[in-house]
Formats: C-alpha cells, structure tokens, sequence
C-alpha cells in the first residue's frame, strides 16, 4: 500500500483548486525578470514559504531560476516550526500529494539516511507543518518529473547544519549535478519594516558573501532572524565545500507591501546559489 502525504495548508497558504492554483503560480512567474547570463550551474535556491499572496512572488524568482537547471532531484531543506525534539525528520512517505497531483519521494535515498541516527522520521512533526509544503506547488509546475528528498531541521546549530551539509554531500555522492537543494526559510518576524529591512538585508548580505561566521552571529546576537537559519546554513556549508561561489540576491521584500500595515512585517527573500 502507498503511503501519500496529504496537504496541510491548501486552501489557506495557497488555492486548493488545481486550475486557479496553477494559474496563480504561472501568473507570479510571468512577473519576474532576471538575468542568468552569468550563471553556469546551481546548487540551489533560498525560498520563502508564507502565503502565496505574502511571498508568492519571490518564491516564483527562485523556481523560476531553478526552471533553467538540469536537475531530477530537489532536497528541500526546512525548519520544523512546532517540534524541535530531533535533529533531522525526513518525509518517509511515498508521496506528497498537493491540489497539482502528486510528488515522488527518492526512497532510496530516505532509507540510507535513516541508517543514521540523527534522522529519524517523526511523522507528528511533518503533519501541521507548512514549511515542505508550499514548495511543492511551484516544483510541480518547472519540473513535474522531478522527485524529492523532503528533511525538516528540528534542532537548529552550526554543528548540525555542517553535520547536514556533508552527509547530504556524501549519501547523494554522484548524483549532485542532477540534485538542486530549496532552502526554505522566511526572515525577520513581526518587527517594523524599518527595523525589518536593516536585519534582512545585513543578513542578506553576509549569504551573498558566502561568511558563515557573520551569518551566525547576526543570529546568535538577533541583530538577524530567519526561520530556516539551519537550512540557510546548511547551503552555506554546501556552497564553500563545493565550490559554488556566488550568491545573487532574486528579489526581497516583506509583508507590509502586501497588507500595508508596516508596524509588523515578516521578512522574505529569494536567493540563488551558483557558479
């Protein structure tokens, strides 16, 4: 018998008719304009995951980037927002089923790392959680054929997430250059846009120079927020080790230029991880 996970948040994060949700995420990916030019391979993409009317849009500048790699396998890399009594959940389930059908799940490589005992498979942490979710819409749309390796972080550490970044290098091995990792993660919540804008985009910053030191400073000291910081950190660790040396910030903005109330924002960016 299959095993499917079903959607937690259609129908509030994102339509849960297949035709409008479609035509929704075609409609944000027909509004974004990038250049790629410079861009010769991808490791991978920082996504938000609010609401699509939220973070919608800059999550469309990342897959749209994605859409120009050659890939089979997206690792999705999330936070785990309500549970954080393990190190590292993978999704064992067969399938994730969405409003545009159904995602595969790269078994093989699930089992290999569940031989590990830092990943487990907690099935009460991926149940109510959105973070996986929301980026399966828009992976479904660029690259249908594509299977996925879903992990939510629990316990978010530096040590973990270096931990994370080589064994994920190692168990994938020889199919990394057909493998794009989505790091999913928002930024700063609930501050001014004010205060918003300086802590993201210092943030932003520190990623685009590939400084993992600052990264987790700013975060240690909350002069920066994210989420996801484990998973951001996670592609930081991957990028250096692998020599992918160049962060292009996609697109960034916040809440309030959706809601207009500019007293507390949630952060969003989109970034892309290449050489």
């Amino acid at each position: 018998m299959k095993t499917y996970k079903e959607a937690n948040v259609a129908g509030m994060f994102y339509p849960d008719d297949p035709v409008e949700l479609r035509g929704l995420i075609d409609s944000l990916m027909n509004n974004v304009s990038i250049d790629l030019s410079d861009v010769s391979d991808i490791l991978g993409v920082i996504a938000p995951h609010a609401g699509y009317v939220y973070s919608g849009q800059g999550a469309a500048y990342s897959y749209m980037a994605l859409r120009e790699n050659d890939f089979d396998l997206a690792v999705i890399i999330a936070p785990s927002h309500q549970f954080a009594d393990f190190y590292f959940s993978l999704g064992n389930y067969e399938y994730y089923n969405t409003p545009l059908g159904s995602i595969k799940v790269e078994g093989e490589l699930v089992s290999k790392l569940l031989e590990d005992e830092r990943f487990v498979f907690y099935p009460y942490a991926h149940s109510r959680e959105h973070s996986i979710e929301v980026q399966l819409p828009f992976l479904q749309v660029i690259r249908p054929e594509a299977t996925i390796l879903p992990i939510l972080i629990g316990r978010q550490f530096d040590s973990s997430s270096q931990y994370l970044s080589d064994t994920l290098i190692n168990v994938i091995g020889e199919r990394l250059d057909k493998t794009v990792f989505i790091i999913s993660s928002d930024l700063s919540h609930y501050h001014s846009s004010t205060i918003a804008e300086k802590m993201d985009l210092q943030l932003a910053e520190a990623i685009e120079k590939l400084d993992v030191e600052k990264f987790s400073s700013l975060i240690k000291l909350r002069e920066s927020e994210a989420c996801g910081y484990g998973a951001i950190m996670t592609l930081l660790h991957m990028a250096q080790r692998l020599v992918f040396p160049h962060v292009k910030r996609l697109y960034y903005t916040h809440s309030g230029e959706v809601s207009h109330d500019y007293s507390q924002v949630v952060g969003y960016l989109s970034s892309l991880f290449y050489r």
